[in-house]
């Protein structure tokens, strides 16, 4: 009897959802009901523009706490170490994705992950992903305090095909107008900020090394990517390092956060 009553519930969030199509509340609305399938404990629906900063649609947390407001950071650059916004920005198709199937392979050994992700996304993230022509992708996270299980991704697997089509439908009926000016400032202080970041001081191909460092790559991942010999990044990493005057990889992501404006020691 519990079980026909769960599945009644869900059969009326899902007829909400539907009815929202194209209104303000659609999100919260798709969030509540995935929810009822799997209690998650965060969710964020987000848009990844072809060229700028990501633009949130929607927040939830499952159990709010005190502390720093993460988005301002995430939006302040550090999205562009999101291996989900680097990984829509290469072309990602329309699917759902596992953090694993995106990730650079020390990702959670990243100062990024370790420092940021761990305390806002927590310990795991899948993220519904519709590619939008000539507009960039559309997101929603789903992020848990532990590793999602084969079975929930599963499950998760066989609701995508309607939270998808729901998603791009959403978005066709939404007349999206261009990003607040307020929003191509701080997108193009992002890009100010990363253009600076070692200017004068790296060659292009170390300054190359070391956001390849911040996003969470190996060195033998990263010689694949850049077609050079894991020894030859070595040499990168250790010049970068010495011309910084630093010694590890946190030291260098305090130094991306100061670029990007940001007190690391009171975020």
């Amino acid at each position: 009897m519990d079980s026909l009553f769960k599945e009644a519930g869900q059969h009326a969030g899902l007829g909400r959802t539907i009815e929202q199509i194209g209104g303000q509340r659609f999100w919260k609305q798709l969030i509540l009901l995935l929810h009822q399938w799997l209690p998650f404990d965060n969710a964020l629906a987000i848009h990844y523009p072809a060229e700028g900063a990501p633009r949130p649609l929607e927040e939830y947390d499952a159990d709010p706490r005190g502390g720093p407001a993460p988005m301002p950071l995430y939006l302040g650059g550090l999205y562009l170490l999101d291996p989900f916004y680097q990984a829509c920005r290469e072309g990602l198709p329309s699917g759902l994705y596992r953090l694993e199937e995106v990730a650079p392979d020390h990702f959670r050994q990243s100062e990024y992950y370790l420092s940021y992700f761990h305390d806002y996304v927590l310990e795991d993230e899948v993220q519904f992903v519709v590619r939008l022509p000539e507009a960039g992708s559309l997101s929603l996270s789903l992020g848990m305090r532990r590793r999602f299980c084969a079975e929930e991704c599963g499950m998760l697997g066989l609701l995508s095909s309607w939270v998808l089509a729901l998603m791009g439908q959403h978005w066709q009926q939404c007349n999206r107008a261009a990003l607040p000016a307020r929003q191509d400032e701080v997108a193009s202080q992002v890009r100010d900020a990363l253009s600076q970041f070692g200017a004068g001081v790296l060659s292009e191909r170390e300054l190359e090394v070391a956001r390849l460092i911040l996003r969470g790559y190996s060195s033998k991942a990263m010689a694949e990517r850049l077609a050079i010999s894991p020894e030859t990044v070595k040499v990168h990493r250790r010049h970068l390092y010495a011309k910084l005057d630093i010694s590890s990889q946190p030291e260098l992501f305090s130094l991306f956060i100061q670029a990007l404006g940001h007190d690391p020691e009171n975020p």
